[in-house]
């Protein structure tokens, strides 16, 4: 016997839409919100749940609350994404890194990882400047992250124009139809799920990385709020930056950060084309 279809009212689809928001700050686009609707109601129609029964699995059930997570977002990302941030890391900052450093490995972050082709991507280029990376990827979605540690990618997630320049990188890895990691590179990266909304909570405190040197947000920040992006920013420079760390959000996010009330721990740079926060070093905190 068929389930009959179920049709969510605009009051049960925003009820539904506010606990996201309650519990991940995610504010789904315009653009995708007749898509999670089509989701629940196929969701709520396979299963035979009302909409109060989907709501309570949805606090017990990781799984299920992931999936409604991963339709609300557009986890679609590729290698080396926005390539003029990578190459001022490969020209700039990690030879900068290797003459200072040595052969101490380079913290990085990749706080929004996705599938984890930014991660990858930075493993690949840190190996490339001869320099040894420990690389977090976190995102809130546990799905992802398991695509993340298997390390295994399409030959969709190469763009022909964007990323380009870094196609060597990848060549050694590609094999019919596929990008394949060896252990080599997987394991310079490690998984965390965190959810960033949450940031200053105990519990999701104690999975934060500490005295990071590099930190990747990127194309997050259009799911959140202004005062929540403004809170992780400042909790980042706060609790997980090191000191003359630097932390890259979009190219194309920078309009949605207010300037005015971010922490005095970070100062802006342009370099060339190119902008990114930097933390400050104890004495200029001091003097400043």
């Amino acid at each position: 016997m068929m389930q009959e279809t179920v049709h969510l009212t605009q009051e049960e689809l925003d009820s539904l839409i506010a606990l996201l928001t309650q519990r991940t700050g995610i504010i789904p686009r315009s653009s995708h919100l007749e898509g999670i609707k089509n989701y629940i109601e196929k969701k709520l129609t396979e299963k035979g749940l009302s909409v109060p029964e989907y709501k309570t699995k949805l606090f017990v059930d990781g799984g299920l609350f992931s999936e409604l997570i991963n339709e609300s977002t557009v986890n679609e990302t590729y290698f080396f994404r926005e390539e003029k941030q990578f190459i001022l890391l490969r020209d700039r900052i990690l030879p900068m890194w290797k003459a200072t450093a040595g052969s101490m490995p380079v913290k990085i972050w990749s706080a929004a990882c996705s599938y984890g082709e930014e991660a990858y991507s930075l493993a690949l280029l840190a190996k490339s400047c001869g320099v040894n990376a420990m690389i977090t990827a976190s995102d809130i979605n546990s799905q992802v992250l398991e695509h993340c540690r298997a390390g295994v990618f399409k030959d969709s997630s190469i763009r022909s124009v964007d990323g380009s320049s870094f196609k060597n990188l990848l060549m050694p890895y590609q094999k019919e139809g596929k990008i394949q990691f060896g252990s080599e590179i997987r394991n310079c990266i490690t998984t965390r799920e965190i959810n960033l909304s949450k940031i200053d909570e105990m519990q999701t405190e104690a999975l934060l990385p500490k005295n990071q040197n590099i930190v990747f947000l990127r194309n997050v920040f259009i799911y959140f709020s202004q005062n929540l992006r403004l809170k992780i920013l400042n909790s980042i420079a706060e609790k997980c930056l090191a000191d003359g760390g630097v932390l890259f959000v979009s190219m194309n996010e920078t309009a949605q950060i207010n300037f005015n009330e971010i922490s005095p721990l970070l100062e802006k740079v342009m370099d060339g084309s190119i902008f990114y926060f930097k933390k400050k070093s104890p004495e200029v905190k001091a003097n400043g």
